[in-house]
C-alpha cells in the first residue's frame, strides 16, 4: 500500500518551485486541463496544481479539483516517467466533470506531453 502514497517529495509546494517550473515548461492542452511539463534533476516526478479563483468561485470546487489532480497522479505515477515537474491547471469546464472524466483527460494530456512510459 505504501507504493501508492503521495509523499511530500512528490508535490511542488513552494512559490519559488512553481515559478521555476512554469518558467521552463512546455504546455499541453486537454479538454478540461492544461499541463506544464519541465525536467527536474530529482529522479522523481512531482505534481503541482494551480487554478485561478476567478475561474472557480467556490472553494469546494477548487478543493475537489485539487483532490482529483492528486489522485489521478497518485494512481498513475507508475506509468509516468521519472524526472518531471508537472503543473496542472484545470480550465473552467473541468468544474462539471466527474473523477473518471477528469482522470481520462489527465492521461490524455500526459500522453500528448510524452511523459507516459508504456
Amino acid at each position: 500500500m505504501k507504493r501508492f502514497s503521495l509523499s511530500r517529495r512528490e508535490r511542488i509546494t513552494s512559490t519559488r518551485e512553481f515559478r521555476l517550473s512554469l518558467g521552463k515548461s512546455a504546455f499541453y492542452v486537454g479538454k478540461s486541463i492544461k499541463i506544464g511539463v519541465s525536467r527536474n534533476n530529482l529522479g522523481i516526478s512531482r505534481i503541482g496544481v494551480s487554478m485561478r479563483r476567478e475561474n472557480f468561485k467556490l472553494a469546494v470546487t477548487r478543493n475537489k479539483l485539487r483532490r482529483y489532480v492528486k489522485e489521478a497522479f497518485r494512481l498513475n505515477k507508475e506509468r509516468i516517467s521519472g524526472g518531471y515537474d508537472i503543473i496542472v491547471m484545470p480550465r473552467a469546464q473541468a468544474a462539471g466533470l466527474d473523477y473518471k472524466g477528469f482522470c481520462e483527460d489527465f492521461i490524455c494530456a500526459a500522453g500528448k506531453a510524452g511523459i507516459l512510459s508504456g
